[in-house]
């Protein structure tokens, strides 16, 4: 707790009020790599690179 006190007057308390209740576990990192894939599947990371790319092949010829 902190207090502060000015000419023998109560100004301030300051308390903190948050709890952290998070809780922690440990993942194996075969483990951790499965949950990150699951939630980036279907997800395109980079678009950007994908429309470049979408335009650099619409110029490609195919030689034989």
């Amino acid at each position: 707790m902190i207090w502060f006190f000015a000419k023998e007057t109560y100004l301030y308390h300051m308390k903190t009020k948050e709890n952290n209740t998070e809780k922690l576990v440990k993942v194996p990192q075969a483990g951790l790599l499965s949950l990150v894939a699951d939630k980036i599947k279907d997800k395109v990371l980079f678009p950007e690179k994908v429309e470049r790319i979408k335009l650099y092949l619409k110029n490609v010829e195919v030689a034989k």
